[in-house]
């Protein structure tokens, strides 16, 4: 790199346009209003998931495994890039549909220090549930609220439930249980969809895990999520269902 070189602009996570840490000082008379719903996560097709929430994500979307080279869970949300076909004009989410942890979690995420690696509680500063007027405090006196707190708790446990899920990921991967798959839909009234980029596993290749190795994962907490993941393929009809072009209308 040339010494005039700008270093790379660092990839912010999802929904994070910045994250700065949370600071009674800056941050004293902010308040968190949860009324504002949801529009942040409307383009947002997909969203990681942690391994405790797998079993209930099952009961509204397919999950699936992110490719690359360390799989992660994710709970499909839409059939287009950009879309995501659960969070409705108003912001609001179906209100038959259990809404994924990452997405309440927000705007609150535990970061951690690239120098020191120590973890601190960071937010988006301009998520439009941040307000000065509306709401419950962040702060009073200088300490955090109740609410904060809770918030703090919640990102907490997300980030242990997602390094859980991807610790499973890494080990079906490891055991060859993953194989990258592409869905291409054609809708009944025309127009088309296509998924790519995803990996599922394959139902004939858990006969090959061995005893000891199955039962280590009985162990770990593992098997539900994993039988989950299979279920969860009888989510796509609901997800094809709302994607389809609106049924044209005779005249």
């Amino acid at each position: 790199m040339s010494e005039s070189a700008s270093p790379p602009t660092p990839v912010m996570p999802l929904f994070f346009k910045r994250v700065v840490g949370v600071n009674p000082e800056l941050h004293g008379s902010l308040r968190l209003d949860r009324s504002m719903g949801y529009g942040y996560a409307a383009t947002a097709q997909s969203v990681p998931i942690g391994l405790g929430e797998m079993e209930a994500v099952a009961q509204h979307y397919p999950i699936l495994f992110a490719g690359g080279a360390q799989p992660t869970a994710v709970a499909l949300l839409g059939l287009r890039e950009g879309e995501n076909l659960y969070v409705l004009p108003d912001g609001s989410w179906r209100h038959d549909s259990y809404v994924p942890a990452y997405v309440r979690a927000f705007p609150f995420i535990f970061v951690e220090n690239e120098a020191t690696k120590a973890l601190y509680v960071g937010m988006e500063p301009d998520a439009e549930c941040l307000r000065p007027d509306a709401g419950t405090p962040l702060f009073e006196d200088g300490k955090p609220t109740a609410a904060l707190n809770e918030s703090v708790s919640f990102c907490s446990a997300f980030r242990d439930n997602l390094a859980a899920a991807a610790a499973l990921g890494r080990a079906l991967d490891a055991e060859g249980l993953l194989e990258e798959e592409e869905a291409n839909i054609t809708f009944t009234h025309g127009g088309a969809s296509k998924v790519r980029g995803f990996r599922i596993i394959k139902p004939e290749r858990l006969d090959r895990v061995s005893d000891e190795t199955f039962l280590d994962w009985r162990h770990r907490g593992w098997l539900g999520p994993l039988f989950a993941h299979l279920h969860s393929m009888g989510r796509w009809s609901r997800l094809i269902d709302l994607g389809a072009p609106p049924v044209p209308v005779a005249n």
